[in-house]
C-alpha cells in the first residue's frame, strides 16, 4: 500500500474532502437499498421475515457491517475535520452571511442535521439492532412503528435525512469534480431524488400508525357487526 498516497488522503483538506464525499455517496445508497428493504414491510410478515433471515444467514454479514461502520466513523471524521478547517480559515462574518450566494437551507444545516443523524443512528440500533428479536422482526418494527413517539423521532430522522442529502449528493459530485455544466441539471435532479426518497422512511412509520395495513374488508365486516 502507497503510504505517500495515505498520508496525501489524511492530511491534505483535498483529500480529506474526497474521503467525505465518496463515503458519503456510499453511504447514501445504502440509506436507498435500506429503504428498498423496508418497502417489503408492505408485502407482510413472512415475506419481510423470510429477507431478515436471508441476511442474517450470510457469513459475511459481520464484515459488511464493519465495512458499513468504517465507512460511516471515515464519514464523520473527514466532515468534523473539514468543518473546523473551514470554521478556522472563513472570513470574518461568514456565519452572518451564509444564507448570501445562493445557499440553501441544505447546506447552511449540513452540521445540524449530520447531529440529528448521528442521534437517530444511536436511537434505530438500540431500538432494533440489539434488542430481542424472539417476536419476529416483522412484529418487531411494526410494533415501533405503531408507537407516536417512535414515529415522531422517525419521521424527523427522515427530514434531517432529506435535508442532509439535498446539499450532500450535489456537494460530494461537485468535489469529485463531476461539475460539467452539462450534467450539473442531472446531478442537482438526481440528488434531490434521492434525498426525497427518504420521506418514504417516514410515510412507511405513518402508514403503521394509523393502522393503515389493516384489511378493508374486516374493517368493513366489523362496521357491519356494530
Amino acid at each position: 500500500m502507497n503510504i505517500a498516497f495515505i498520508k496525501r488522503i489524511i492530511f491534505t483538506s483535498i483529500g480529506r474532502k474526497t474521503v467525505m464525499a465518496l463515503t458519503g455517496l456510499m453511504l447514501g445508497a445504502f440509506m436507498l437499498f435500506h429503504l428498498a428493504e423496508n418497502l417489503l414491510l408492505f408485502k407482510g410478515e413472512v415475506a419481510y421475515n423470510n429477507w431478515v433471515d436471508l441476511l442474517l444467514s450470510n457469513p459475511a454479514l459481520p464484515l459488511i457491517e464493519l465495512g458499513l461502520l468504517a465507512v460511516f466513523l471515515a464519514h464523520i471524521a473527514a466532515g468534523v475535520w473539514v468543518r473546523i478547517e473551514d470554521w478556522l480559515n472563513a472570513p470574518r462574518g461568514y456565519e452572518s452571511r451564509k444564507w448570501q450566494g445562493g445557499r440553501t437551507i441544505g447546506s447552511a444545516t449540513m452540521l445540524y442535521t449530520a447531529v440529528l443523524i448521528l442521534a437517530y443512528l444511536i436511537y434505530h440500533m438500540l431500538t432494533f439492532r440489539f434488542v430481542d428479536h424472539s417476536i419476529g422482526f416483522y412484529q418487531m418494527v411494526t410494533s415501533a412503528f405503531r408507537d407516536r413517539t417512535f414515529v415522531a423521532i422517525y419521521v424527523g430522522g427522515a427530514a434531517a435525512l432529506v435535508l442532509h442529502l439535498s446539499h450532500g449528493m450535489q456537494s460530494a459530485f461537485q468535489t469529485l469534480g463531476v461539475n460539467d455544466p452539462k450534467y450539473t441539471p442531472f446531478i442537482k435532479l438526481g440528488s434531490w431524488l434521492v434525498a426525497l426518497a427518504m420521506i418514504g422512511f417516514a410515510l412507511i412509520s405513518v402508514y403503521f400508525l394509523l393502522n393503515m395495513d389493516a384489511c378493508p374488508a374486516d374493517a368493513i365486516y366489523q362496521v357491519t357487526i356494530q
